[in-house]
């Protein structure tokens, strides 16, 4: 996974009196090494997860994934990173569109329905709605969109959806971090009007 390596005084100063982890560091590892150890690093930062899912030739494409973010107001962009090789990027590529489903807190089987490799389309998970997008049923949001560009970087493509419609409900979120599911604990609520993730050039103080 990585070198192990002693840390600062001074950082160790700083860390929780129970944490005891190991530290890793990069550079100094073989390639698969350092993959599995970055992977690991990047695993540290908790996130939403999303289904993606299009259709091309009327077939259905999906997959599960958690590399999304929100990108623009104006217009309402947002972007998802498919891998390359992957049919729903085959998919969106074709059809130059996509919906990001926002999975619920109980839908941890469909997460995993959508994350086999080589899987066929789990069409008793998803419905061709009005809109002329394949849908998760049940999703907690449901962001369509046209693509508005799409970016190479490395081994994957960086799509940059336009929405064009879009739809939400109350629930909790399905979380995910460091390969495991699980849900959301409020330690603390962010001030009313305040909004996180779009830069107002503020930032929550």
């Amino acid at each position: 996974m990585g070198v192990s390596v002693d840390t600062p005084a001074s950082y160790e100063r700083s860390l929780p009196a129970d944490d005891t982890s190991t530290r890793y560091v990069s550079g100094m590892t073989g390639l698969a090494h350092e993959t599995r150890a970055f992977r690991d690093t990047v695993g540290s930062f908790a996130t939403g997860v999303t289904v993606v899912t299009t259709h091309c030739h009327g077939a259905p494409q999906g997959m599960t994934l958690n590399s999304f973010t929100s990108v623009s107001l104006d217009p309402l962009l947002v972007l998802v990173s498919l891998a390359h090789g992957t049919r729903t990027l085959d998919g969106v590529q074709a059809s130059k569109k996509m919906a990001v489903n926002v999975l619920h807190r109980n839908q941890q089987e469909i997460a995993l329905a959508f994350a086999k490799r080589n899987g066929e389309f789990p069409t008793e998970h998803a419905v061709l709605d009005p809109h002329g997008f394949y849908s998760v049923r049940h999703s907690l949001a449901i962001m369509r969109c046209e693509v508005f560009d799409i970016v190479t970087a490395g081994d994957h493509e960086l799509v940059i959806g336009e929405v064009v419609h879009f739809e939400s409900s109350p629930g909790e979120p399905l979380i995910f971090h460091r390969g495991a599911f699980g849900g959301l604990d409020e330690d603390a609520l962010v001030p009313r009007g305040r909004v996180i993730g779009i830069s107002d050039g503020e930032g929550w103080m």
